[in-house]
């Protein structure tokens, strides 16, 4: 067990140096392990990748202090874990603007002529919501919505943080909200 740790904690201080070929060989030993831990929780292999993705990137990102972990495998399965609620709460953050846009088109659907008219207006007070936001939240929002990007994707794309991009993500949600509401429209 000794040999283990002390083989572990070489890899963390060169990893922790700045040494990629120890930080490829740090995840192809526990890839798959938060891999399917995420797949367990996210029900998505695409969603679950880009997670493993996000939550390898902070590793690299705070290599510095892989040294003074004792234990890797728990601080990597803590930092999963944190991941996960994030990604969890971010999704059940996002489904009562979902449903509210499903429910307003499958009534369109029904009652065509009422309706239609007021799907196209809402859509309109949307558009205007969304025309008023600043350039990176209008940017984030146009990528999430009809691009149908993940937070994680448009970070790398924007070359942002992961945590940016949910911020500017609920601020425009917020910003469209507090604009139907003023402009009458029931929430």
């Amino acid at each position: 067990m000794m040999q283990k740790n002390d083989d572990i904690q070489l890899l963390l201080r060169l990893v922790a140096e700045g040494h990629r070929p120890s930080f490829t060989v740090l995840y192809d030993r526990y890839w798959k392990k938060i891999y399917a831990t995420s797949l367990h929780y996210l029900k998505s292999p695409e969603w679950a990748q880009d997670l493993v993705q996000d939550i390898f990137l902070k590793v690299w990102v705070k290599r510095s202090v892989l040294p003074e972990i004792d234990n890797f495998e728990s601080f990597l399965f803590i930092v999963a874990r944190n991941e996960l609620v994030s990604a969890i709460r971010k999704k059940v953050a996002a489904a009562p603007l979902q449903e509210q846009q499903e429910s307003t088109t499958a009534a369109a659907a029904t009652d065509l002529p009422d309706n239609a008219l007021s799907l196209k207006q809402t859509e309109q007070l949307i558009a205007d919501a969304v025309a008023q936001l600043p350039p990176q939240q209008k940017l984030v929002f146009m990528l999430t919505r009809h691009a149908g990007l993940t937070h994680e994707a448009i970070a790398r794309q924007l070359g942002l943080n992961t945590r940016t991009v949910n911020n500017h993500a609920s601020r425009a949600l917020l910003h469209i909200r507090e604009y139907l509401r003023e402009q009458g429209y029931p929430s």
